[in-house]
């Protein structure tokens, strides 16, 4: 567990923003699990752990959860995939196009699955 000291550490290195998208974060809101929470924020491995990162502050940044849990484990090469897609998912959601449509149906069941799966892991 990162004591205050370490956490406003991480917090600062970003003057407060989430590294990814950068809104506002909240020191007070770290760690809360809530994706829709404003504000809420965790620390960032920019080296994942499972791919050999520490755990120490100099491997960290703050993120606003919903930016650190769409991450997960993905690369920064695959992350930039991401971003083109959505570029053009949003263009054809905006131009509500047949294919815009099926991506808001895909995106909403989406978010039911991770709301689900996130109850599971509570309960577990």
């Amino acid at each position: 567990m990162i004591n205050n000291e370490k956490l406003r550490e991480v917090f600062d290195k970003t003057n407060g923003h989430c590294h990814f998208c950068g809104d506002a974060v909240d020191f007070q809101k770290y760690g809360l699990r809530d994706i829709g929470i404003d504000g809420a924020w965790e620390a960032d491995h920019v080296i994942q752990r499972g791919k050999g990162g520490t755990k120490d502050i100099s491997n960290c940044f703050p993120a606003c959860t919903k930016c650190n849990r769409l991450r997960w484990h993905r690369t920064g090469e695959n992350l930039r995939e991401m971003i083109t897609l959505g570029i053009i998912a949003n263009d054809e959601i905006k131009k509500k196009s047949e294919l815009g449509k099926k991506i808001n149906e895909l995106k909403q069941k989406r978010f039911e699955q991770n709301i689900k799966r996130r109850r599971r892991d509570i309960m577990a």
